[in-house]
């Protein structure tokens, strides 16, 4: 996806992501010391677009890059 992320045009790779938990968010991306917000429209259009890909992973096309099963797994391992 490419859209507006604090006034700059912006790239958003959803192949990229994969599960974690809050305690290994070191910090907010900031600029000038200000957490930077993606706008609630935005944060929607993600979502769908990522639910789209779960989606299409559970048909068997997968096009997440990490592990995202196995990730899952050892979260839920971890937080038991």
């Amino acid at each position: 996806m490419i859209s507006e992320i604090a006034n700059k045009k912006s790239v958003i790779l959803l192949q990229n992501a994969f599960p974690t938990l809050e305690k290994y968010i070191d910090h907010p991306h900031t600029i000038n010391g200000a957490p930077v917000r993606v706008a609630d429209n935005l944060k929607d259009e993600i979502l769908e677009n990522f639910n789209s890909l779960l989606a299409l992973k559970k048909q068997g096309i997968n096009l997440f890059f990490a592990d995202i099963d196995k990730t899952k797994e050892k979260i839920l391992e971890e937080i038991k």
